[in-house]
């Protein structure tokens, strides 16, 4: 990879230590920027709940060139035409929400890998090998650099955590405190014990099969989760930090 494209996740520091990330949902390249410039480690591209199109992707790619920053991309759903996309764009890894049984989770590593690891198709001048200067340096490290996140948002994808962290290719499992409390039967109830039990047993596991358990957070409950053991963690959202910044100002107007 060359100094122009994005970052790749240092797989040491993935495993060993806590990488910050936040959400970018409005769909904005000067979201996407902004973040980067802060010094997030990575930052997630919402194309699954966020405002923004796979017509919006490469812009905010390029909105992280240059930056230490790590973009991952969520998309909808397991499909590999748009995983395939993506990774071409010069995307970091791909978040794949609601995954809940082990051939989803193959499914989403078969998408993600080049042959003979998986059936990612092939191609020279793309984003991502910087237009084929770069390809073979790309091709020969893409499996070992794209990261695989799954999203574990149902009580059957705790069920199956073990055996989900187990599926070779797959480095992060990431909870979805908001599904997986609607599924429980505790919406937004982030304190209910049954929520908390299952973020332990995805950290469990996890660290049983040696990948990294992730989520997202509120600013109070970081320490909290950092002590569970989570160490993939996002914090917040630009569209929060937009709408949080604007009613404080306004509230300092009407006073």
């Amino acid at each position: 990879m060359t100094s122009t494209l994005p970052q790749w996740i240092d797989r040491y520091r993935l495993h060993q230590e806590v990488l910050a990330g936040t959400f970018l949902n409005l769909g904005s390249a000067t979201s996407v920027e902004i973040a980067a410039s802060v010094g997030f480690d990575w930052l997630l591209i919402d194309l699954e709940h966020g405002s923004g199109s796979l017509a919006d992707l490469r812009g905010m790619l390029l909105a992280c060139r240059g930056s230490k920053s790590s973009p991952v991309v969520r998309i909808p759903s397991v499909d590999a035409d748009t995983v395939k996309f993506v990774m071409d764009s010069g995307a970091a890894g791909v978040m794949f929400p609601y995954v809940s049984s082990v051939a989803e989770a193959e499914r989403a590593v078969e998408a993600i890998k080049y042959p003979p690891q998986g059936k990612r198709g092939v191609a020279g001048l793309i984003r991502a090998t910087n237009y084929g200067q770069d390809w073979q340096a790309y091709f020969d490290d893409a499996n070992d650099n794209s990261l695989v996140i799954v999203q574990i948002e149902t009580p059957e994808a705790v069920e199956a955590a073990e055996d989900i962290a187990a599926v070779e290719g797959v480095d992060v499992l990431f909870v979805g405190p908001l599904d997986l409390s609607v599924n429980l039967g505790c919406p937004g109830e982030f304190e209910n014990d049954k929520l908390i039990e299952c973020h332990r047993r995805v950290v469990t596991a996890s660290e049983a099969n040696g990948k990294t358990a992730g989520i997202l957070v509120k600013s109070d409950s970081v320490q909290h989760h950092k002590d569970i053991g989570f160490r993939f963690i996002a914090l917040g959202s630009d569209a929060g930090s937009v709408s949080e910044g604007m009613k404080t100002n306004l509230e300092k107007l009407r006073s």
